[in-house]
């Protein structure tokens, strides 16, 4: 009998000639300002994944996007 993650790695292997990334980047967190003054906190692996998110999110909400910054490191 096999396990759920058993399943789940191998029901999704990539094709054959398909990129797979066995180090992605670690999640950083990003401060998204709407044009309500709403301040949200997201995950992205990179500044442009957190772009698009945020852009898709202002979106959904029907508000402008102003800004999106990485939030502080400690």
């Amino acid at each position: 009998m096999f396990s759920v993650a058993w399943t789940l790695m191998t029901d999704h292997r990539p094709n054959q000639g398909q990129h797979v990334d066995v180090n992605p980047r670690p999640l950083r967190e990003y401060n998204v300002t709407l044009s309500s003054g709403e301040v949200i906190y997201i995950l992205a692996r990179s500044s442009e994944q957190a772009a698009w998110s945020a852009l898709e999110l202002a979106a959904d909400r029907t508000l402008k996007l102003v800004d999106v910054r990485q939030s502080d490191e400690w």
